[in-house]
Protein backbone atom coordinates (compact mmCIF):
# COMPACT_ATOMS: atom_id res chain seq x y z
CA UNK A 1 0.00 0.00 0.00
CA UNK A 2 1.53 3.54 -1.28
CA UNK A 3 0.87 6.52 1.17
CA UNK A 4 -2.09 8.57 0.80
CA UNK A 5 -2.64 12.10 1.77
CA UNK A 6 -4.70 13.13 4.33
CA UNK A 7 -7.96 14.81 3.49
CA UNK A 8 -6.71 18.18 5.07
CA UNK A 9 -2.88 18.09 3.40
CA UNK A 10 -4.55 16.97 0.22
CA UNK A 11 -6.72 20.35 0.26
CA UNK A 12 -3.87 22.27 1.93
CA UNK A 13 -1.75 21.22 -1.28
CA UNK A 14 -4.98 21.83 -4.00
CA UNK A 15 -4.96 25.14 -2.29
CA UNK A 16 -0.71 26.01 -2.72
CA UNK A 17 -1.60 24.02 -6.30
CA UNK A 18 -4.06 25.77 -7.53
CA UNK A 19 -2.91 29.52 -6.17
CA UNK A 20 0.50 28.78 -7.94
CA UNK A 21 -1.88 28.32 -11.15
CA UNK A 22 -3.47 31.37 -10.87
CA UNK A 23 -0.42 33.59 -9.84
CA UNK A 24 1.47 31.67 -12.91
CA UNK A 25 -1.09 32.76 -15.14
CA UNK A 26 -0.99 36.12 -13.96
CA UNK A 27 2.15 36.48 -14.65
CA UNK A 28 1.85 35.47 -18.16
CA UNK A 29 -0.83 37.89 -18.94
CA UNK A 30 1.34 40.67 -17.41
CA UNK A 31 4.61 39.69 -19.53
CA UNK A 32 1.97 39.82 -22.36
CA UNK A 33 0.87 43.45 -21.36
CA UNK A 34 4.14 44.53 -20.47
CA UNK A 35 5.23 43.60 -23.87
CA UNK A 36 2.77 45.28 -25.61
CA UNK A 37 4.26 48.40 -23.84
CA UNK A 38 7.71 47.38 -24.73
CA UNK A 39 7.25 48.20 -28.02
CA UNK A 40 5.47 50.86 -27.90
CA UNK A 41 7.92 52.41 -25.75
CA UNK A 42 8.29 56.24 -26.30
CA UNK A 43 11.70 56.67 -25.02
CA UNK A 44 14.95 54.67 -23.82
CA UNK A 45 13.98 55.61 -19.90
CA UNK A 46 10.15 54.14 -20.55
CA UNK A 47 12.00 50.90 -22.50
CA UNK A 48 14.29 50.33 -19.39
CA UNK A 49 11.68 50.38 -16.67
CA UNK A 50 9.39 48.69 -18.59
CA UNK A 51 11.63 45.56 -19.13
CA UNK A 52 12.80 45.54 -15.22
CA UNK A 53 9.56 45.25 -14.35
CA UNK A 54 9.01 42.36 -16.71
CA UNK A 55 12.57 41.01 -15.31
CA UNK A 56 10.48 41.36 -11.84
CA UNK A 57 7.19 39.60 -13.06
CA UNK A 58 9.60 36.67 -14.79
CA UNK A 59 11.30 36.21 -11.90
CA UNK A 60 8.56 36.72 -8.94
CA UNK A 61 5.26 35.51 -10.19
CA UNK A 62 6.23 32.67 -13.37
CA UNK A 63 9.71 31.35 -12.76
CA UNK A 64 9.11 29.85 -9.08
CA UNK A 65 5.39 29.88 -9.07
CA UNK A 66 5.64 27.20 -12.32
CA UNK A 67 7.39 25.20 -10.19
CA UNK A 68 5.21 25.07 -7.01
CA UNK A 69 2.53 23.81 -9.65
CA UNK A 70 4.89 21.27 -10.86
CA UNK A 71 6.16 20.25 -7.49
CA UNK A 72 2.43 19.99 -5.76
CA UNK A 73 0.73 18.36 -9.18
CA UNK A 74 3.11 15.70 -9.05
CA UNK A 75 2.79 15.15 -5.21
CA UNK A 76 -0.90 15.22 -5.97
CA UNK A 77 -0.87 13.11 -8.81
CA UNK A 78 0.91 10.05 -7.07
CA UNK A 79 -0.19 10.79 -3.44
CA UNK A 80 -3.67 10.62 -3.90
CA UNK A 81 -6.12 8.31 -6.05
CA UNK A 82 -5.31 9.92 -9.41
CA UNK A 83 -1.83 8.68 -10.22
CA UNK A 84 0.87 9.96 -12.49
CA UNK A 85 0.41 7.88 -15.36
CA UNK A 86 -3.21 6.52 -14.80
CA UNK A 87 -5.46 8.96 -16.92
CA UNK A 88 -4.66 10.93 -19.98
CA UNK A 89 -5.34 14.06 -18.30
CA UNK A 90 -2.79 14.16 -15.49
CA UNK A 91 -0.32 13.21 -18.40
CA UNK A 92 -1.10 15.98 -20.58
CA UNK A 93 -0.76 18.45 -17.73
CA UNK A 94 2.79 16.86 -16.85
CA UNK A 95 4.04 17.06 -19.99
CA UNK A 96 2.65 20.59 -20.95
CA UNK A 97 3.89 22.22 -17.57
CA UNK A 98 7.27 20.72 -18.05
CA UNK A 99 7.46 21.79 -21.92
CA UNK A 100 6.53 25.34 -20.32
CA UNK A 101 9.34 25.72 -17.50
CA UNK A 102 11.87 24.23 -20.09
CA UNK A 103 10.62 26.76 -22.93
CA UNK A 104 10.92 29.46 -20.58
CA UNK A 105 14.44 28.43 -19.15
CA UNK A 106 15.41 27.53 -22.86
CA UNK A 107 13.99 30.36 -24.86
CA UNK A 108 11.68 33.36 -22.64
CA UNK A 109 14.56 33.63 -20.83
CA UNK A 110 16.91 34.47 -23.17
CA UNK A 111 14.35 36.38 -24.94
CA UNK A 112 14.14 38.83 -22.39
CA UNK A 113 17.62 38.83 -21.42
CA UNK A 114 18.62 40.23 -24.96
CA UNK A 115 15.94 42.74 -25.01
CA UNK A 116 17.01 43.96 -21.44
CA UNK A 117 20.48 43.83 -22.84
CA UNK A 118 19.57 45.79 -25.91
CA UNK A 119 17.34 48.44 -24.20
CA UNK A 120 20.40 49.01 -21.64
CA UNK A 121 22.73 49.34 -24.13
CA UNK A 122 20.93 51.30 -26.83
CA UNK A 123 18.33 52.74 -25.52
CA UNK A 124 15.88 55.22 -27.76
CA UNK A 125 17.83 53.27 -30.37
CA UNK A 126 16.46 49.86 -29.57
CA UNK A 127 12.93 50.99 -30.15
CA UNK A 128 13.54 50.90 -34.29
CA UNK A 129 16.02 47.95 -34.06
CA UNK A 130 14.60 45.13 -36.26
CA UNK A 131 15.98 42.54 -34.10
CA UNK A 132 14.80 44.41 -30.70
CA UNK A 133 11.15 43.93 -32.26
CA UNK A 134 11.30 40.25 -33.19
CA UNK A 135 12.71 39.52 -30.23
CA UNK A 136 9.84 41.52 -28.52
CA UNK A 137 6.89 39.88 -30.64
CA UNK A 138 8.68 36.57 -29.56
CA UNK A 139 8.59 36.84 -25.59
CA UNK A 140 4.89 37.83 -26.55
CA UNK A 141 4.06 35.09 -28.93
CA UNK A 142 5.64 33.14 -25.90
CA UNK A 143 3.26 34.60 -23.02
CA UNK A 144 0.37 33.75 -25.16
CA UNK A 145 1.60 29.86 -25.39
CA UNK A 146 1.71 29.95 -21.67
CA UNK A 147 -1.81 31.62 -20.92
CA UNK A 148 -3.61 29.09 -23.85
CA UNK A 149 -2.10 26.09 -22.25
CA UNK A 150 -2.36 27.35 -18.66
CA UNK A 151 -6.38 27.74 -19.83
CA UNK A 152 -6.25 24.54 -21.11
CA UNK A 153 -4.75 22.55 -18.08
CA UNK A 154 -7.07 24.30 -16.09
CA UNK A 155 -10.18 22.74 -18.48
CA UNK A 156 -9.06 19.62 -18.18
CA UNK A 157 -8.64 19.98 -14.61
CA UNK A 158 -12.29 20.57 -14.18
CA UNK A 159 -13.25 18.38 -16.90
CA UNK A 160 -10.92 15.67 -16.82
CA UNK A 161 -11.44 14.28 -20.29
CA UNK A 162 -9.87 11.38 -22.31
CA UNK A 163 -10.25 8.70 -19.99
CA UNK A 164 -8.40 6.02 -18.41
CA UNK A 165 -4.81 5.16 -19.71
CA UNK A 166 -5.29 1.57 -20.11
CA UNK A 167 -8.34 2.36 -22.06
CA UNK A 168 -11.04 1.87 -19.18
CA UNK A 169 -13.32 4.57 -18.88
CA UNK A 170 -14.39 3.24 -15.30
CA UNK A 171 -13.19 6.03 -12.52
CA UNK A 172 -13.32 8.33 -14.67
CA UNK A 173 -13.35 10.97 -12.66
Amino acid sequence: MSYKLSMKAKQAIITIHVLSVVCWLGGAAVMLLLGMHVLRAESGDQLHYTLENMHLVDVVMIRYTALVALLTGLVLSIWTHWGLFKYYWIVIKLILTVGLIVFGIQYMGSWLSQLMRDGDLLRDLALGAPGFRQTGYSLMGGAIANIAALVFMTAISYFKPFGKINGSQKGKG
